[in-house]
């Protein structure tokens, strides 16, 4: 009977360790994939930990670039003052020279009556004279008046060949201006050019910079969720390997009784009938003890399932709570990119008065407080701006908003600290996004280049009041501002 039984359980440990080999390679598999994910995780986040160290790079040259456009926006404001000036003294010059021009057509006309009398007087013979129908004293006049006249002619002439002279040289003067004007011009549009490079230079550098943080981000979420789902497998096929090893104990178990009780039975019908009893109700105490064993092997199982799952879980919950820390360092990465500059809006608006930079050059034609062309008092200030003028930031602030608004147009408003908005109303072009940090000078917009009269609206608000804003604004050293 023992060498029967003991064959038995080797014939029951043999199928246990068949079930569970079969799923030792899936398991081996999907361990060394866990690794490999585990390493190419880390990997991700050294080369996360590298990109926001180029992030960091890439925010201290857009810092050197706001810092160049500033430069090249106020290198375009003073090139555009330059041509206004050269252009106001190219038609003072054509004023004083049509003057002149008139003048000197006055005075030639004058000397051309004044010779042609000489002149028929110089032809007459001096019997013509003795036989005049005057007095002896009458023709001794004539001749003494006609000899003064000749020194005076004489000095006519030579300031009249002196006026044409300088005639002459303010022609000169006038095209050497016109000269300087078209150099200006060239020098002005060449500033423009170089703003644009600067500004489709910085573009580039945040969409790049975003974007490579974002893929980096998106790999290590991925690496993440299938790392995640590989332990998931893992312990599954943990927990099956379990349920397969418990069964096949449960199966031999069963059959063991099953044999035992058999033999039991046998002996009993032999013995007696009171055995065959006895041996019964063991038989039932011992199917009794199996399904108690059996019980508590799957209490054990579901609770050491439960366990894993608490542990899957828990992991799970870290590594969503290390990718949101991730993301939130990319997203913080990707802010100081975008603005390398710290907050302009900390610094104190008060501080402000009087060294505020005009937004443009240019003459201010309509003053805060006193009414406009149709009657309405100014909540502001207009300042008549060249064609294609260039627009920058009063001071440094933070864009609150940018584009059309009813009856301004495009509308650009900066925020500062302290209650203080600066309204920017009349541009054809806004380069600024909302949100973007601002610092004074840096380039926002362009005025048209087909209006006749190009005019830029300019509001300073406190607590959302209009205020005056000329005590605000550095003086024009320009003598052609108003």
């Amino acid at each position: 009977m023992r060498p029967a039984k003991g064959l038995f359980l080797l014939l029951a440990a043999w199928l246990a360790a068949s079930d569970v080999s079969a799923q030792e390679p899936d398991a081996a598999a999907a361990d060394r994939r866990l690794r490999e994910l585990e390493d190419q995780l880390k990997r991700s986040q050294a080369e996360h930990a590298e990109i926001k160290r180029k992030a960091r790079a890439i925010s201290d040259e857009l810092s050197h670039i706001r810092g160049d456009m500033v430069a090249a926006a106020r290198a375009a404001q003073e090139a555009e003052e330059t041509l206004s000036e050269l252009e106001r003294q190219l038609e003072d010059l054509k004023a004083l020279e049509g003057d002149r021009a008139s003048a000197l057509q006055r005075r030639s006309s004058q000397m051309t009556g004044v010779l042609t009398a000489l002149e028929r007087l110089a032809w007459r013979p001096t019997e013509a004279l003795m036989a005049q129908p005057q007095t002896p004293a009458e023709t001794v006049r004539s001749a003494i008046l006609l000899r003064s006249a000749v020194p005076q002619i004489e000095r006519s002439v030579h300031d009249l060949k002196d006026e044409i002279d300088a005639m002459g040289r303010l022609r000169d003067d006038i095209v050497a201006q016109r000269k300087r004007i078209v150099t200006t011009t060239g020098r002005l549009e060449g500033e423009h050019r170089r703003l644009k490079d600067l500004w489709d230079r910085k573009s580039t550098l945040q969409y790049a910079a975003i974007a490579e943080t974002e893929e980096s981000e998106r790999r290590m979420r991925q690496l993440a969720d299938e790392a995640q789902d590989l332990r998931e497998l893992m312990s599954r096929l943990e927990e099956e390997r379990q349920r397969r090893i418990a069964e096949a104990l449960q199966k031999a178990a069963a059959e063991k009784a099953a044999r035992e009780a058999e033999a039991a039975a046998k002996k009993a019908a032999r013995e007696a009938e009171i055995a065959a009893q006895k041996a019964a109700r063991e038989a039932e105490i011992a199917a009794k003890k199996a399904e108690k064993e059996r019980q508590e092997r799957e209490l054990a199982a579901a609770r050491a399932a439960r366990e894993a799952e608490i542990r899957a879980q828990a992991q799970a919950r870290q590594a969503e709570i290390e990718a949101q820390k991730a993301a939130r360092a990319t997203e913080q990465a990707a802010r100081e990119a975008a603005e390398a500059r710290p907050m302009a809006s900390d610094k104190p608006f008060a501080s402000a008065q009087g060294k505020m930079m005009f937004p443009a050059k240019g003459r201010i034609v309509e003053r805060f407080g006193l009414p406009n062309e149709v009657g309405v008092v100014n909540k502001g200030m207009t300042i008549a701006t060249r064609k294609g003028a260039q627009i920058v930031a009063p001071y440094d602030g933070q864009v609150a908003f940018a584009g059309p608004f009813r009856g301004y147009g495009l509308l650009l408003i900066i925020e500062h600290s302290e209650g203080y908005h600066t309204l920017l109303a009349g541009m054809t072009r806004i380069d600024a996004n909302v949100g973007q940090r601002l610092t004074a000078g840096e380039p926002v917009g362009v005025m048209g280049e087909e209006e006749a009269k190009p005019s830029l609206y300019l509001e300073l608000r406190r607590q959302g009041q209009p205020i005056n804003p000329q005590p605000w604004l550095t003086a024009q050293k320009s003598k052609g501002h108003g």
